[in-house]
């Protein structure tokens, strides 16, 4: 009886050990709400809440207006949870305030309120909202339009680096009042190299390495940002990820057979004319700017994966924005975790049969 004993706490042991060997991936956390903030990456139909339909013209079907021929990629990613999403985010939204003037004249009088991130998570932690802090997923996909204000001579900065300092002191800022509030988890998008949108790519050399190095210094000082953030509240998760690097992965890989035009067609001055390049899949871009839904959907399935992969590594610092996006085991591992669970009951069963 004793020896039975002995070898079936031998088998127990080797199991959990085995077990936990297993990738923390298997644990992988998965979040039940997701709050997002940013700009039309993000928006889908946000704006129409405040405006009305933006330029009626690129809908002549009177369809609401959005900035991709479907779902965008936080609509994706709160599918692929399973959670529900609170989208906050606002087309044409910069850091602090409106890429459109006359959009910004009616919120400095009073007539709308500030769109920008500022405004956004100001008007989100003054509604004293309810979220439980572990299961909420708060991202922040932002920057693009206050690059693209001083690309065309309309910024108020009068240097990149006063540009970038005030870009991410209120990126940086307004985390911090959500965290001030009990957000715990963050997940935050660095920018795509705008040199390779449709709305630079075809431009001179010099143009598109200036948009470029500027998204480069952006995404740079980003991540230190976010690293400074991380040492004021040490208690708070970053989740991050390396759209720059992932865009060029798209590109170079033969998803879409078309990365440098539109799917929608647009005029000399960069309008909807109301017809379509297509078939959509085909392209990387929907206008000169945005990418296509298909592309939002690849950028979800990654982030999911990178959101994993951070808890895979069990890293308490998930601030840096890495420059490979890898695959998590979660699925098998759990298949493997069910495996041992029944191993070990049936064997315990055996023993009392037996013995």
């Amino acid at each position: 009886m004793k020896t039975f004993k002995t070898r079936f706490m031998r088998v127990i042991i080797i199991l959990l050990s085995l077990m936990l060997l297993l990738p923390a991936g298997a644990f992988a956390k998965s979040f039940g709400k997701i709050v997002a903030f940013g700009d039309s990456l993000s928006d889908h139909h946000g704006l129409e809440k405040y405006i009305g339909l933006y330029n009626p013209v690129t809908n002549p079907n009177g369809a609401l207006e959005a900035w991709t021929n479907g779902d965008v990629w936080v609509e994706y990613l709160a599918a692929i949870m399973g959670a529900t999403l609170e989208n906050d985010a606002i087309a044409g939204a910069m850091t602090d305030g409106h890429e459109n003037a006359d959009i910004q004249a009616m919120s400095d009088q009073g007539q709308l309120p500030q769109l920008g991130l500022v405004g956004q998570i100001n008007r989100y932690v003054d509604g004293n909202p309810a979220f439980v802090a572990k299961d909420t997923l708060f991202t922040i996909w932002i920057g693009g339009n206050d690059l693209l204000e001083y690309a065309r001579g309309e910024s108020t900065a009068t240097s990149v680096n006063a540009l970038l300092n005030n870009a991410i002191d209120n990126i940086i800022n307004s985390m911090s009042k959500l965290a001030g509030d009990g957000a715990t988890h963050f997940l935050v998008l660095n920018l795509p190299d705008l040199g390779k949108t449709p709305a630079f790519n075809s431009r001179t050399p010099a143009e598109i390495a200036a948009i470029t190095t500027l998204t480069v210094a952006f995404n740079s000082a980003l991540e230190t940002g976010l690293t400074n953030f991380k040492k004021l509240f040490p208690g708070v998760t970053i989740y991050t990820f390396d759209v720059y690097t992932y865009m060029n992965q798209m590109i170079s890989s033969g998803a879409f057979p078309n990365t440098t035009g539109t799917y929608m067609t647009l005029d000399a001055n960069g309008n909807y004319t109301g017809a379509v390049n297509g078939p959509a899949d085909d392209y990387l871009f929907w206008d000169s700017i945005h990418p296509t839904t298909k592309a939002h959907e690849m950028v979800a399935v990654n982030v999911d994966k990178q959101i994993t992969d951070a808890d895979t590594h069990d890293n308490d610092d998930n601030s840096c924005f890495i420059t490979s996006v890898r695959t998590p085991m979660h699925d098998g591992m759990t298949a493997v975790m069910i495996i041992a669970v029944f191993s070990i009951a049936g064997i315990a069963g055996w023993v009392r049969k037996n013995h």
